[in-house]
């Protein structure tokens, strides 16, 4: 009885074994098409190389077309707009504080003409 519960051990561990070295060989497989998916040809038949070259060039300035250059046009809008509300801000201030009869407020000019329509008798 020993024999047989013993060879039957051997038997499981045996399957045991080869499955642990199945599951890590399949996990090795997947892992070099991961890496080649990565480094290798995409789709569009780019390399990784160009592909590098593709992000490089949008991280540095190169006069107007990079990502760099974008955001220090935006960088340069906020500052001109920013500078443009403080002008304004300190006109109106300046506005209010001043007394109501001194403020001349402009009226508008109506675009419109009056035309007198004739009454129907």
């Amino acid at each position: 009885m020993k024999t047989i519960a013993m060879q039957i051990g051997f038997i499981a561990a045996c399957i045991g074994g080869v499955s642990a070295v199945l599951g890590v060989l399949y996990s090795l497989y997947k892992l070099a098409q991961r890496i080649e998916s990565a480094i290798g040809i995409d789709a569009r038949g780019r390399t990784i190389s160009e592909r590098m070259d593709k992000v490089e060039y949008q991280l540095w300035e190169n006069g107007g077309e990079s990502l760099a250059d974008r955001v220090n046009e935006i960088g340069r809008n906020s500052s001109e707009t920013a500078a443009e509300v403080r002008i304004i801000k300190q006109v109106m201030l300046q506005l209010l504080a001043m007394p109501p009869e001194l403020v001349e407020v402009p009226k508008a000019k109506s675009t419109r003409s009056r035309t007198r329509v004739p009454k129907i008798q």
